[in-house]
């Protein structure tokens, strides 16, 4: 292993030379000069180093007179270059969201990653070309120049007279001591901004802590949210007691709008603990919800008039006939209701069979009821809860596509309140599962040979976990493997086990969650991925062959896709092991 490491260093060391020589060959000639100004060429070639480059772009675009000043000023130029450099070797696969590195200025730089753009930023500069290696560390290019920030948040907000409204209020709802906690994003309203909300609403805030406590909140991320991470039609979750949401707009014309009426004016002001957007308006969504909130109490009635007012009609009428109407006036629950055409999703024979059957009709409907007022605020991914029928029911969230679903079922629309209660409207009738995927592959005589394969390969204790996928082959789909490839996989237990592996996901994936070229990691050894593509006209292809013929097949501890061949990891797909050439 030495031998190829002590190779790989040779290698860097004549192709890509070292900092100050791949800083060259990469064109950054101001960074470059401004180093040499700084006296800090030859400290960059008497160790190891990462340095985070900025283009001659990024340097275009501070202010002349605060480049003029730091040319001036060497000690002031040296560490505003020290703040982009870190001792080691950093690679982009060493970083992680939120991650923090000390600079050689003493102060931290913060890494994040935004999975919907692929965008990786340090201190909110977008790193645009990743791991130029040099012989005594790396480079990584970036769009903009940082600038160390000179404290907390709240250190900031305090620094800054145009917020002196907002450190006041913060003080007063007794929010510092949060505001110090780290990986926040605060929208910080000017004091022009608090002026417009009007004398009478600034008085009734003083008069009332707790309000203003939650509105203060409400503008506060629990997570690094740069300009360079924000996008069109976002919503982002706040601090607030009911983790309200806000909305954003991003546009080139309007920059970016946040509950389609305060505009962030200065953007990414970085902090030791954060990032601060500065913004023209405060946010208020927290008095609309809570007015809302009244006004649906008032007017939305029980939770059968909710359902009436809503147009579930069919719902109604099974609530009647299974004789459960009364039940759901006597006390507070959440309904997951499925629409009218939900309903007619169904086979008519099931349908014909649970109105005939009131037992059975009454256990399905129940199945879509939980005990008290469950919001769209309190749910998680993998969040389970159990139903009147006594089971339970599983909630998933996607958040690149922003759907939530119970048990595979979407929820189209939530958090309508009644007087006794709370509804969620979902797309698809939920059935209980009739046990765990290992019950359900038993259950099924078409998946007879995946069981004897999971139970020879000693699989089923680890089917039996939470929160699995499992892309089932059926019998059709082992045999088209051949006799040679079957026969090879009785005689390797292992290699059966890593194949079997590979075909279980360890989280709950529902087709409501899943999206074209989207890879999902398994379970096998190494972690392999498997590859959708998702289309109105082939629905889930898996590795560009693979069929799910029946989707969605809820267990007790996640879901089952059926399909129509055996996955193969891809070391394997040419290997002699499995009889292919």
């Amino acid at each position: 292993m030495f031998v190829l490491v002590a190779l790989a260093v040779f290698v860097q060391s004549v192709l890509g030379g070292n900092l100050v020589e791949v800083l060259q060959n990469d064109g950054e000639t101001t960074l470059i000069a401004l180093v040499k100004q700084a006296g800090l060429a030859d400290a960059l070639l008497s160790g190891e180093y990462t340095i985070f480059a900025p283009t001659n772009a990024a340097f275009s675009k501070l202010p002349q007179s605060v480049l003029d000043d730091l040319q001036r000023d060497t000690t002031a130029l040296a560490n505003i270059l020290k703040y982009h450099v870190v001792k080691g070797s950093i690679h982009k696969a060493d970083a992680s969201n939120e991650l923090q590195l000390e600079t050689l200025a003493g102060t931290k730089i913060r890494f994040n990653i935004y999975n919907h753009n692929n965008v990786v930023t340090v201190e909110g500069s977008k790193i645009t070309h990743f791991d130029l290696t040099a012989s005594n560390g790396m480079v990584h290019v970036i769009d903009t120049v940082m600038m160390p920030p000179t404290g907390s948040i709240v250190d900031l907000v305090a620094g800054n007279s145009d917020l002196s409204t907002l450190l006041s209020k913060v003080q007063s709802a007794g929010l510092a001591g949060a505001l110090q906690g780290d990986a926040l994003t605060v929208f910080a309203p000017t004091n022009a901004a608090f002026n417009r909300l009007g004398s009478h609403v600034l008085d009734n805030l003083r008069r009332n802590p707790q309000l203003l406590k939650e509105i203060l909140e409400y503008h506060v991320v629990p997570h690094t949210e740069y300009s360079a991470g924000l996008y069109n039609r976002e919503y982002l979750r706040t601090l607030d007691t009911h983790h309200d949401v806000i909305r954003l707009g991003v546009s080139s014309t309007n920059g970016v709008v946040i509950n389609h009426r305060s505009h962030v004016t200065q953007a990414d002001i970085s902090a030791t603990n954060g990032v601060v957007h500065i913004i023209d308006h405060p946010l208020t969504m927290f008095v609309l919800v809570a007015l809302a909130v009244f006004v649906q109490s008032v007017l939305g009635g029980n939770l059968v008039e909710v359902l009436q007012n809503d147009g579930e009609t069919t719902l109604i009428a099974l609530v009647k006939q299974a004789g459960l109407a009364d039940a759901l006036l006597s006390g507070e629950y959440t309904i997951f209701a499925p629409t009218n055409a939900a309903f007619s999703k169904l086979p008519q024979s099931v349908l014909d069979g649970l109105q005939r059957d009131t037992t059975a009709l009454a256990n399905i409907l129940k199945y879509h009821v939980v005990k008290g007022s469950i919001h769209k605020a309190d749910a998680s991914n993998e969040l389970q809860l159990e139903t009147l029928a006594g089971t339970k029911i599983r909630f998933n969230i996607y958040n690149h596509n922003h759907v939530v679903t119970v048990e595979g079922s979407k929820i189209t629309h939530f958090d309508l309140t009644a007087s006794n209660g709370m509804v969620h409207v979902i797309d698809t009738v939920m059935m209980p599962p009739t046990g765990s995927i290992v019950d359900l592959v038993a259950g099924n005589s078409d998946l007879s040979t995946l069981l004897s394969k999971v139970q020879s390969a000693g699989l089923a204790g680890a089917l039996q976990g939470d929160a699995l996928t499992v892309f089932a082959p059926t019998n059709a789909a082992f045999n088209r493997l051949g006799s040679h490839v079957l026969d090879n996989l009785r005689r390797n237990p292992q290699l059966l086990k890593e194949i079997l592996e590979y075909h279980v996901v360890p989280h709950t994936e529902y087709s409501a969650g899943l999206y074209n070229r989207e890879y999902l990691r398994t379970l096998d050894t190494h972690h392999d991925v498997i590859r959708l593509g998702v289309s109105s006209t082939n629905g889930v292809v898996i590795n560009h062959r693979s069929h799910v013929t029946q989707a969605d097949i809820s267990a007790t501890n996640g879901v089952v896709h059926i399909i129509d061949h055996v996955l193969i990891p891809s070391r394997y797909l040419f290997s002699a092991i499995l009889g292919k050439k």
